[in-house]
Parts: structure tokens; C-alpha cells; sequence
């Protein structure tokens, strides 16, 4: 059946926004990949994408005209190019976009027209996708829904960046949901961890580093979202629905570090850093370049916590920022990398320390969310602390 559907333009560019969160436009396994499912049906238009390991589909505000008197009783499927989506939001401002189905007569060679607005000129095209049949099928699921706070995907989201990308520590490349406590969100890529509190019911899984980005989109983080698991406790999907929006992941398969073992307790002091202070640090532990560079944190003045930057040319760089301390004694001194520290200072301004081996952690205590950084170390400290740079060595947290 020939149909007709128009959509607003800003539909159509926020769809994409979120859509490419799944990098489908350039998909190379398979050419049908790199297409945009539409599906039609009674409750109107949703466009879907997928990379075979995840299924991301959106609904949209769509008027749809069909072209003949008979309705059709089944759902209605074509494929959009991706670079006819990218013309499609390419339209004016407060314009709409219109779509024509494939009308030709031959189901395996589909023609689908668009026409949008550009600088308030109709444009035309004509495009040639796949065959919509060769499109993969919508994961399945059948099992137990929780309703999940947007808080949780908030902190998915400070959490993300712990994660590895080491394709050989593939167990690692995503986040890991845990029931414990609660619920308790936690990535490492076994030289830095974070941890977040999370209101997560459900079975224990591993959500992959592409998904978790998907997450991160202000639809999902800016309301409550409800989660799917299946019956069986080896099923290999988990879903997730915000509003219009659906994701359907491929859980990692694997057994997940023991996180708990490297979280430090016992810690003897706190310093916090005060937020006026906070970006500065960051910014500047973040520039340090250097072959194998460390920073060495000391507290040689009250008050004030020192961080002496050394690597393997023996150049020397130091920066002093106030900090108010609290507990028992003053805070150890302990080497770390400071691009693993500027990772959980952005968590947390609070340092909570126990001695110079023990892992340091980096706290936020009004979200509970945090961030463990592993201590490097020196083969002769006091040659370091003396000037003599040394070759540090993180140690590792997973």
C-alpha cells in the first residue's frame, strides 16, 4: 500500500540525535544496517536502528496519509537511508519533512521519495534502501519490569568514564549493575573505579560502554525509566524504556572483578577540596604531559594540600590549593596519576586517604557516588621526593 507520512523537522533531528548514539550510518557488517527501520501501525511511527548488539527505536509525531482506500491490517515497513535521514533534518526550522513509502511494484528494489524544505525551497530526492525484509528482527523479551528513578541514569552516567576500552578486557568494557546494597552502579578499567549508588532491583548484568552512551541522552537521564529483564537468568538481553524511547542491549557475558575487595575502609583523614578550587585542579592535572607522569600529594602546610608533578625528564611542577581536613591526623602523603585523579575529582572534592599504598578515593557525600584511584608506585620515594624523578607504576584495582 502507497502511503504518505509528513513529520516536523525538529521530530526528525532530535530522532537522529539520539539515533546516532548507535553508529548505524556507517555500519559496515551488513548494508541493511546502515538503514532506518519505519514501522507504521495503528499507534503511529516509530524508526528503530540496530548494530545487532543493541536495538534503539524512538516514536514520533508523524500524519500519515495512505494513498489508497483499503487500510492495511498489518504493520507497514521501510527502510530509510541514512543519508536520506541526514537530508531529512537538514530541513527548515518549524518545516516538515514528508515521506513517501516504496510504491514500486517490486518489493525487492523499494523507492522511497522525500521532500523537505530547505531554506524555504522544496528539495526532492530520490533514494534506493535495502529491502526491508532483510532488516533484523526486534530482540524479544519476556520477564520482570522495574521501574528505575532518573537519579540512576545520573549516575550511570558519572560513572561511564571508568570504564575500559581495552577490547582484551572485554568483561570491562561497560558498567556494572548490582542489587547489592540497594543497588550499586560500578566501572573500572582495572587502574581507576567508580562506584554510584543506584536504585536497581533486578539480577545482576554488565550493560556495554555503546549503551551506557545511549543512556547519557537527556531523555533518559531527565526522567524515571522502567527496565526489562528476562525470566531466565542467562537471557542476553536487558531493555530499557524512557517515554518514546526503547533500548534493547546484549548484556556482556562474563564474570565481573571482585570490585569489593580493592575499596578501601578505615581511612584516617578527609580533605576537601572547596568547589572554587575544584576546575582549576582539574584543568591542571589534565594538561601534565609526560612520558609515565605522577603526582605526588604532600601536606607539608596546614591547610593546604601540595601536588608536585615529576615524569621521566625530571621535570618538576607544583600547584598548592586549601583544603579543609577533617579526622584523625593529618592526611598521608601518596602518589597517583593525574589524569586518573582528575577523573575522580570530577566525581567527588572530597579525598579520603589512608596511607601512601592504599588506594585513595575521591568522594561525593551528598550523591554517595565515588572515585577509587590506585597509588603508583616508586621504586625509592624519598629519591622522588627529593627531585629525582622516578618510573611510576599504577597498581591495579581489577
Amino acid at each position: 500500500m502507497n502511503m504518505n507520512i509528513t513529520i516536523p523537522v525538529s521530530a526528525i533531528q532530535a530522532a537522529r540525535k539520539l539515533l546516532t548514539r548507535i553508529r548505524f550510518e556507517r555500519a559496515a557488517t551488513l548494508p541493511v544496517l546502515s538503514h532506518v527501520l519505519a514501522t507504521v501501525d495503528a499507534a503511529g511511527l516509530t524508526l528503530a536502528v540496530t548494530d545487532l548488539d543493541h536495538w534503539l527505536e524512538t516514536r514520533l509525531p508523524a500524519t500519515i496519509n495512505p494513498t489508497q482506500p483499503t487500510q492495511p491490517t498489518e504493520p507497514v515497513k521501510f527502510l530509510i537511508p541514512a543519508a536520506a535521514l541526514a537530508a531529512a533534518a537538514r530541513g527548515d526550522k518549524n518545516s516538515t519533512v514528508q515521506f513517501d513509502c516504496p510504491d514500486d511494484p517490486d518489493p525487492e528494489k523499494p523507492v522511497l521519495r522525500l521532500t523537505v524544505t530547505c531554506g524555504k525551497m522544496p528539495v526532492e530526492s530520490v533514494h534506493q534502501p535495502e529491502p526491508a525484509s532483510g532488516f533484523p528482527e526486534r530482540p524479544v523479551i519476556q520477564g520482570r519490569i522495574t521501574v528505575v528513578p532518573k537519579e540512576t541514569f545520573q549516575a550511570l552516567r558519572t560513572v561511564a568514564g571508568c570504564a575500559s576500552t581495552d577490547a582484551t578486557r572485554y568483561v570491562l568494557n561497560g558498567v556494572l549493575f548490582s542489587p547489592d546494597n540497594g543497588g550499586i552502579l560500578i566501572a573500572t578499567d582495572g587502574r581507576c573505579l567508580a562506584g554510584a549508588p543506584a536504585h536497581f532491583g533486578g539480577r545482576e548484568f554488565i550493560l556495554p560502554s555503546v549503551a551506557v552512551h545511549v543512556l547519557g541522552f537527556q531523555d533518559f537521564t531527565g526522567r524515571d525509566a522502567a527496565i526489562l529483564q528476562a525470566e531466565a537468568a542467562d537471557g542476553p538481553h536487558v531493555q530499557f524504556r524512557s517515554g518514546p524511547h526503547t533500548l534493547i542491549a546484549r548484556t556482556i557475558e562474563g564474570n565481573y572483578p571482585n570490585y569489593r575487595q580493592v575499596i578501601p575502609h578505615g581511612f584516617l583523614a578527609d580533605a576537601t577540596i572547596p568547589e572554587t578550587h575544584r576546575p582549576a585542579l582539574i584543568s591542571w592535572l589534565r594538561s601534565l604531559d609526560g612520558r609515565s607522569p605522577t603526582v605526588r600529594l604532600t601536606w607539608q602546610h596546614p591547610g593546604h594540600l601540595t601536588l608536585t608533578h615529576w615524569d621521566y625528564d625530571t621535570a618538576k611542577s607544583t600547584i598548592q590549593v586549601p583544603v579543609t581536613t577533617s579526622g584523625e591526623g593529618q592526611p598521608p602523603a601518596i602518589s597517583l596519576s593525574p589524569r586518573y585523579l582528575a577523573d575522580a575529582l570530577v566525581i567527588g572534592s572530597t579525598l579520603r586517604l589512608i596511607d601512601g599504598i592504599s588506594p585513595g578515593v575521591a568522594t561525593d557525600p551528598a550523591s554517595g557516588n565515588y572515585g577509587l584511584v590506585m597509588p603508583c608506585r616508586l621504586t625509592a620515594e624519598a629519591e622522588a621526593d627529593a627531585g629525582v624523578a622516578q618510573a611510576p607504576v599504577p597498581a591495579k584495582a581489577a
